[in-house]
Parts: C-alpha cells; sequence; structure tokens
C-alpha cells in the first residue's frame, strides 16, 4: 500500500517525569544499593555478574555461565572506530589487531556510588625562584584536579546559595560522594538528600537539603543547624566540608584517615569504605560506622506518540505471495518481443459457521507490523504488534504506537 503521512492531529509530543528512590547503605567497605542482596544464580557466579552495590548498564548475561558472557566487538576497518579503553598506538599495532579482528570488549558494564577525599593543602603547584636561581617548590595534592574541575560548575550561577560558590574549597578539605548518573537519570531531585551517620548502631549525625537551593543543612547531632556542604543536582555530587566533631565519645574514634591513628567522627569521614577515586584517604574503618545516602531521581523521558489510521478501503491486499491461491500464483513468461505476466487468484481465507459451506470471497488480510518513515522515505521504526490484527473492508483502525528518546 502507499505511504500515508501523520497530520498534526495524529503526533503528540510530552515527557515523562520519573522519580527512582535510590538508598546506599556502606559499611565496613561494602556497599548495599536499595536493600539488594547479591543473588546467586543457577551457575557458580553471582546472577547479575556484577559486585553488591554495583548496577548493570544494560543487565546483560542474567544468570550465564561465567565462561559464556555475551561480548560487545567492533571490527577493525578503514574509518578506525574503537573503544575508548584502546589506545591509538594498541589500535595500530597490527600485531595486536588487524584489519578484519574484532575488537571486543567485556560486559556487563557496571556503576556504584564512589567518593573522593580532597585533604587541604595549596591548590596548584608552586614553584618560587631566589636571587641564586634556584627553587623551593610545592607540590598541590594529586586529587586536587578533581576541586579545581568544578570550579566553574560552582561558579556557574545554578544556585542561589551563598555556599554554592568555588571559595575557599580550594585549599580546604572536600570528601565527595558521587553518584553515576545511570542512578538517578537527568538530575538528582531538589529537596531529597538525606545522609545518615551511624557509629555502632547511633545516629550521631543527619544532613537534609530542605531549602532546595543545595545546602545540605545538619538537622540531628553537634552543630545542628549548621550547612555541612552543598549538593550539586545536575553533576550528582555530594561536597561535604564540615569539619567539626560529631561526637565527643573517644570510644567512637576510628582510622578514618589513616591505618594507624584513629579521630572523631565528622563529615569529611562521611562514606569511609566506599570505593575511592585518585589517592585514597588511607582509612582503615572497622564495622562500628554505618553510612546511609538517600535521595530522589529526575529522570526527564520525551516520549511521541503516534496515531497511525487504517480506513475501510486501505490494507485489504496483500504482496505476501501467500496472498494467492494455490495453483494460482502470480506468473511471468518472456518471448522474444514481449513479457507477459499472469496476475494469480487472491486466497479466500474467509471462514464459515456451517460444515463443507464456502463463503463468498471477501478482502481479509492480518495487520502484523507498521513501519514508520522519514520524510526521505527512510525506514526509521518498525511497531510489531503482539498478536495480528485481521483487517476487513468493513473494519477500519487507529493504532497508537510510542516511542521514548
Amino acid at each position: 500500500m502507499s505511504l500515508k503521512r501523520f497530520t498534526n492531529d495524529d503526533i503528540f509530543r510530552n515527557v515523562v517525569v520519573a522519580n527512582p528512590n535510590i538508598t546506599f547503605h556502606v559499611r565496613g567497605r561494602k556497599v548495599m544499593y536499595n536493600r539488594e542482596f547479591e543473588e546467586t544464580g543457577s551457575f557458580s557466579n553471582q546472577i547479575k555478574h556484577i559486585p553488591e552495590g554495583h548496577i548493570s548498564l544494560y543487565e546483560m548475561n542474567i544468570n550465564r555461565p561465567a565462561d559464556n558472557l555475551v561480548s560487545r566487538f567492533i571490527t577493525k576497518d578503514s574509518s578506525r572506530g574503537a573503544f575508548s579503553t584502546i589506545s591509538t598506538s594498541d589500535f595500530m599495532d597490527a600485531g595486536q589487531y588487524g584489519f578484519g579482528d574484532n575488537i571486543s570488549s567485556t560486559y556487563p558494564l557496571s556503576a556504584s556510588v564512589s567518593r573522593i577525599y580532597v585533604p587541604a593543602g595549596i591548590e596548584v603547584d608552586a614553584i618560587d625562584f631566589n636571587s641564586e636561581n634556584t627553587s623551593t617548590s610545592a607540590f598541590a595534592g594529586a586529587n586536587k584536579k578533581y576541586i579545581r574541575a568544578l570550579e566553574n560548575v560552582l561558579e556557574s550561577g545554578y544556585s542561589k546559595s551563598e555556599n554554592y560558590v568555588y571559595s575557599n574549597k580550594g585549599t580546604t578539605a572536600v570528601n565527595m560522594i558521587c553518584i553515576p548518573s545511570v542512578f538517578y537519570g537527568s538530575k538528582i531531585k531538589e529537596k531529597s538528600i538525606t545522609l545518615d551517620y551511624y557509629v555502632t548502631g547511633a545516629l550521631v549525625g543527619r544532613l537534609e537539603d530542605h531549602t532546595g537551593t543545595g545546602d545540605l543543612i545538619q538537622t540531628y547531632g553537634l552543630n545542628s543547624g549548621s550547612i555541612a556542604g552543598v549538593a550539586l543536582y545536575n553533576d550528582g555530587i555530594i561536597m561535604l566540608t564540615g569539619s567539626w566533631n560529631l561526637s565527643t565519645d573517644n570510644a567512637v574514634k576510628d582510622k578514618y584517615f589513616s591505618p594507624s591513628s584513629t579521630v572523631l567522627p565528622s563529615w569529611l569521614s562521611f562514606g569511609s569504605g566506599i570505593g575511592e577515586v585518585g589517592t585514597t584517604s588511607a582509612q582503615a574503618v572497622s564495622d562500628g560506622p554505618t553510612f546511609i545516602v538517600k535521595c530522589k531521581g529526575e529522570n526527564r523521558i520525551a516520549n511521541t506518540t503516534m496515531l497511525a489510521h487504517l480506513e475501510y478501503d486501505e490494507a485489504n491486499f496483500s504482496n505476501n505471495p501467500s496472498f494467492t491461491a494455490p495453483g494460482n500464483r502470480i506468473s511471468g513468461s518472456i518471448e522474444d518481443t514481449e513479457y507477459k505476466e499472469s496476475p494469480g487468484l487472491a486466497k479466500n481465507i474467509k471462514k464459515s459457521s456451517f460444515s463443507g459451506h464456502k463463503e463468498d470471497y471477501e478482502k481479509i488480510t492480518y495487520v502484523s507490523k507498521i513501519g514508520i518513515y522519514d520524510e526521505n522515505k527512510n525506514l526509521i521504526a518498525i511497531a510489531t504488534l503482539a498478536n495480528p490484527v485481521k483487517k476487513t473492508e468493513k473494519l477500519n483502525y487507529t493504532f497508537k504506537l510510542g516511542i521514548d528518546f
């Protein structure tokens, strides 16, 4: 059949906003996401092949043996496409990858919450020369690059908070809890963050963002009412700067920043045990502290709904060979001067309620797929019906198609 054009009344565009709940429990170097435990599958490995506290990007290789996992690959050709983990020198090395070889990468890809601890100190390397042309050097910590990378974000004017500025964050100690976007979607929802700090089962501090400006205000424990950090909603980063002690009991001291010395808990040690990025904090924390990170995501999903109409006199014939009766197929012959084609006889598939009775012929087809084309008549999508729909000249249909982006 010929192509049909969608009218303005057939296309509806909207945005669906989802708010997934996100909860991380951290205790003794172990992270749990939304209270999900590792599940053992039918084989000698976890059912999802990912560590506890992680989320699988594509949910592939579910309950498959570890030695038979699905993997992704790119064939090396003149387009020079490869994975970002393959260096240019390795790609060009014919001994490793020849043209036509498959460059593979394993699944599953997973992600989890991470932590970056930036100690106090100078922001950038300092080198001074004296009159004798000798230098005295002072070098910034390796993790200072992470806080410097956020200067433009903090100075963007996104928030009205007075703490949403770079200021002295380049020289003071900063504790960052980083949540990948695969958990929350477009951004973290305002007013949804809660951080709980437990020591030996007792709550010693809680932070919440009641204002929606990103300020993380302590609502429980010592120094309640103080601002201990700021949340970067669009970037999934919780930046903690509160350095005050959350307890005065020396019995709750722990090895938050050193394997040999203990200190009282503070917001700079929040999340100890989470996998760290960059230079680690050298913590050797016990199982006493427990950290809980709660928030909600805001995932904005663009949705297009299209109405495809089939009128009474449309889609009543088919080019499928099975549409013609056996023995009366479309046939053709070539002679010296001409080509002849015989049209075949359409098969009558109308059923009768009476045994041995043959009903009069009726145009009947079954709609199983609907193709969607762009303005250049390129097929860009196919909608497949769960069950083929019977179409006759007495029936018209409207199919509702939905696409998420």
